[in-house]
Order: structure tokens, then C-alpha cells, then sequence
């Protein structure tokens, strides 16, 4: 591929080249037969260095994968095939909420939002209405909605607190929710006392000790 666009890079500069400099050739002046008149220097001269430069500039920054549409991601037959089965059973079984739920963390994995946020409220509807999927449902919400809290980001991620009240995960999105709506004192306290009722490491607390930081007083005051 790299060796057929320097061959076309070539022949497209010669065919520039040969395009504005012929007719200087072919054009006699009247006074000197056969040779070029002053005036037909930078006519020459513009020719040369276009169909130079049009090779330079590639080598410098020309790139064939430029051209390549990006590609799809790769993902395991096996694992289209069980998904295809899940698929096939639910279109039969609609109601079932574990094969939902099953399915629905896969969908955002593989950056199917839309899929995702259908799949996990199907599993809520239906009778798993536990914290991992209205966690799961915030967080396919707010990807659909290119990163915008809404309403349903916050029922979403509310019910997840309060279904998983230890999930740090949970709490982050929470309070991340919060903070995004204005809600900064409320966002603070259920941060504050989530650190300070749970055992966990400086590193594993540290998404909530960041959003910590971004809460001034100042704001807190208001």
C-alpha cells in the first residue's frame, strides 16, 4: 500500500510538472528559436517546484493510514456466539431479568450505551432492582447523553447509593451527580460520611477524596 502511494505521489508530480512546463517548450518565440524567453523562467521554475515539493511534503508528512476508515473492534466469535444465544432467549423470554442482566453489562463493554440502558432497565423492570444495575442503567445514561446529568442520571444514581450504600463506585457517581446538579453541600456530607464509615485504603478512596478537592468552601458557604 505505502509503495503504491509513492508511485502515485510521483506520477502526479510529474504529470503537474510536464502539465505547465510543455507549453513553455512547445510555445517558439519569435526572436530565439527554440529557446525558452525570460519570461518563461519562472513559469519553469513554478513547474519544478511543484512537482518537488508535492514529493517532499508527502515524504515529510504523508500517511496512507490516514486514508484507512478506523476499524471496528475486534471481539472473540465465542463470545458473539453466546451473545447471539442470550439474544435469541430473551427475544423469546422477554421478561427475564437475569438473562438482562446478564446481557446488559456486556452491551456497554462493548460500547453499545443504547443496548446497554434498554438491558438494564429491563432487568430493573422485571425484578432485579439492585444497586449494580441502576448503577449500570446511570452509566449508560450519561454515555447516551455525552456526559450530561439529567433527570433519569439522577434517579439512576440515587437508587444505586441507596441499594449499594458501600459501593464506592456507587458513591462516586452519586456525588459526582450531585456536585454536576449544584447540590454541593449535599454532595460533601454524603462524601464525608462515606469516608469516614468505611474501611478503605487512601488509594481506593482517592476518586472521592478528588472530588473532595474540587468542592471549595466558598462553595460550600452559599
Amino acid at each position: 500500500m505505502q509503495l503504491f502511494f509513492w508511485f502515485s505521489i510521483i506520477l502526479l508530480a510529474f504529470a503537474s510538472f510536464a502539465y505547465i512546463s510543455i507549453p513553455v517548450f512547445l510555445r517558439l518565440n519569435v526572436n530565439v528559436s527554440n529557446r525558452f524567453s525570460a519570461s518563461q523562467l519562472p513559469t519553469l521554475l513554478l513547474a519544478s517546484c511543484l512537482g518537488l515539493g508535492s514529493i517532499g511534503l508527502y515524504a515529510y508528512i504523508g500517511n496512507s493510514a490516514l486514508l484507512t476508515p478506523p476499524e471496528k473492534p475486534i471481539v472473540d466469535s465465542k463470545y458473539v456466539a453466546i451473545i447471539e444465544q442470550i439474544e435469541a432467549h430473551l427475544a423469546k423470554n422477554p421478561e427475564d431479568a437475569e438473562g438482562w442482566q446478564v446481557v446488559a453489562p456486556t452491551y456497554l463493554s462493548l460500547n453499545q450505551p443504547e443496548k446497554a440502558f434498554d438491558a438494564f432497565a429491563n432487568a430493573i423492570k422485571f425484578g432485579n432492582s439492585n444497586g449494580k444495575n441502576w448503577l449500570g442503567l446511570g452509566k449508560s445514561n450519561l454515555i447516551v447523553n455525552k456526559g450530561v446529568f439529567g433527570p433519569m442520571t439522577k434517579v439512576a444514581f440515587t437508587k444505586a447509593h441507596e441499594k449499594s450504600p458501600d459501593d464506592i463506585e456507587a458513591m462516586y457517581f452519586y456525588a459526582t451527580m450531585l456536585q454536576n446538579n449544584g447540590e454541593i453541600i449535599e454532595a460533601k456530607s454524603a462524601l464525608d460520611a462515606f469516608i469516614a464509615t468505611h474501611k478503605y485504603s487512601q488509594e481506593q478512596i482517592r476518586p472521592l477524596t478528588q472530588i473532595l478537592d474540587l468542592i471549595t468552601p466558598a462553595e460550600v458557604d452559599k
